[in-house]
């Protein structure tokens, strides 16, 4: 793209003279316009927004400086040069204080003016070209490289740092947090910037940042990296986010979990992103509503937390006897126990969970142990304990494992007496016309809803979801074929609330709507 130049001087001869030099010498240069007064090069500055103006200073409705002075005020980016003779040398020094590029003396001499206006389109084309950059740099730091960065792998850090630095985000050896935001529901990144930063990306509502850069890390995970107001103490910092939190959650309508971590200067920001994530792993200890600092919970002394071996045996005797509602009593029981320990660490959740889980484990024959090899694998770690968010989630997980030890010991019988996918496929079209959860299934039939999704699934080779939704379709469609009732009286004929909803549903089975497919099927039979 060339550089846009605008040429003004009250003698037309010599401003005319000047624009065609001026593109014949340079050919980055394109002109724009030529103003024969100060004035009309001003007008003109305003409305063409030009890279460079060549201004003659002595003009007798307005000079060349009192212009410049006037565009400086709009703080227009534009660069000046001066065209000035040897007796104006005052004039010229008054120019340097307006920051002017260049001076060209008259009478213009071609060589002159090739080589200032060459060098001042240079600089306008790399200022133009590092923007450039910049913004690219913008968006691959948002999607990919700070993500990078973050999760400390090689190759980004220097790039990243003084990416940082331009924007004014960290400086070196400064005070620097990382918040981890995370929520239940998947949300808009628009929606957490204006809460967060604010519409013009300014930290406006954080009063304890200098300023900040927000990233969507993952799917519901955000990251604020920012510097922090000087002499600002991370307890401070704390309370203050913990009273925005609340503002947050009331506008996002869901629970809002914040993890902090500090550090000093930007190459640091990545060990603060593991502190913050650390931190963020204990809502399940804290609850999911909740603000966590590294600093809280990085001296936590294990406590120990054991199962005792009544506990133990009382499970048993509940395995024993099929027991579900003692099973659920007494887990509950132990978790309530557990949740009134100030200092538990995630250490001492993962090793009670394990036990818990084991103990049932152990009634199970080792070959059906070595078929269900699901049921334990998933709690070996602790980061598969952080990701359930509360000890109310952590708990019926494990309750619906300990009770689904009923199901796997009767797998075998089950399937000898009585095919029980073909008793829930009959249930399900005596009742497709109202809601049938998974939970009314499995209460019905005395089956565990983990165990029969999969059993379901391995006998009909689709899910008990997508079984349902067809099983509806084809009645719509047998409605639709033999029937002028009206969309929304199938909607509720085939067990659907929402009209809108039910069509989408119908045109994603059979790529058309209710009232296309009426159409076709009628067509087709005529």
């Amino acid at each position: 793209m060339s550089v846009k130049i605008i040429v003004v001087d009250d003698e037309p001869e010599i401003a005319d003279g000047v624009a065609w030099m001026a593109e014949k010498l340079c050919p980055d240069c394109k002109v724009s316009a030529v103003a024969y007064g100060g004035e009309e090069g001003y007008e003109r500055a305003h409305a063409l927004l030009p890279d460079v103006i060549l201004t003659d200073i002595k003009m007798p409705d307005c000079d060349g400086l009192a212009m410049i002075k006037k565009l400086r005020k709009k703080n227009l980016k534009i660069r000046y040069i001066i065209l000035t003779g040897y007796a104006e040398f005052e004039y010229a020094r008054q120019a340097i204080s307006l920051g002017v590029e260049d001076f060209i003396t008259k009478p213009v001499e071609e060589d002159e003016l090739k080589k200032v206006l060459s060098h001042t389109c240079q600089a306008v084309l790399e200022e133009r070209k590092d923007k450039e950059s910049l913004q690219q740099m913008k968006g691959i730091v948002k999607d990919y490289v700070l993500k990078e960065f973050l999760d400390n792998r090689k190759g980004y850090q220097g790039e990243v740092e003084k990416y940082l630095e331009q924007e004014g985000v960290c400086g070196k050896g400064k005070k620097c947090l990382c918040m981890a935001v995370e929520m239940d529901d998947e949300i808009d990144e628009q929606v957490w910037r204006e809460l967060l930063i604010g519409e013009k990306d300014e930290i406006e509502s954080l009063e304890f940042l200098k300023s900040g850069i927000l990233v969507e890390y993952s799917r519901g995970l955000f990251v604020l990296l920012g510097e922090l107001t000087e002499n600002m103490r991370s307890e401070t910092v704390i309370a203050r986010i913990e009273s925005k939190k609340h503002r947050f959650g009331r506008k996002l309508r869901q629970p809002v979990s914040i993890g902090l971590g500090f550090c000093d200067g930007p190459e640091h920001l990545p060990e603060a992103f593991e502190e913050a994530r650390c931190a963020l792993n204990y809502r399940i200890l804290k609850g999911a509503d909740c603000v966590i600092s590294y600093e809280q919970i990085r001296d936590i002394e294990e406590c120990s937390v054991i199962i005792s071996k009544q506990d133990i045996e009382q499970l048993s005797e509940h395995i024993d006897r099929m027991d579900n509602a003692g099973i659920k009593s007494l887990v509950e029981h132990i978790f309530l126990r557990i949740s009134e320990e100030e200092n538990l660490s995630l250490q001492d959740l993962q090793m009670l969970s394990l036990n818990l889980v084991l103990s049932g484990i152990r009634k199970i024959p080792f070959v059906q142990f070595q078929m269900n090899r699901y049921l334990g694998k998933n709690i070996f770690s602790l980061e598969s304990i952080s990701k359930f968010r509360t000890m109310e989630q952590l708990q019926n997980w494990i309750v619906n494992i300990l009770q689904g030890m009923n199901e796997l010991m009767l797998r075998d019988d089950m399937s000898e007496k009585r095919d029980i996918i073909a008793e829930v496929k009959g249930y399900i079209s005596k009742n497709f016309n109202r809601e049938i959860s998974l939970n009314e299934i499995s209460e019905h039939f005395f089956i565990n809803p983990y165990y029969f999704s999969h059993l379901f699934k391995k006998k009909t080779g689709e899910t008990y979801q997508n079984y349902l939704i067809r099983l509806r379709m084809e009645r719509a469609k047998k409605l639709l074929e033999e029937t002028d009732l009206k969309v929304y009286e199938i909607c509720e004929r085939v067990g659907y609330s929402d009209t809108n909803h039910f069509i989408k549903m119908f045109a994603r089975m059979t790529e058309m709507n209710p009232g296309e497919y009426r159409k076709v099927y009628k067509e087709g039979k005529d």
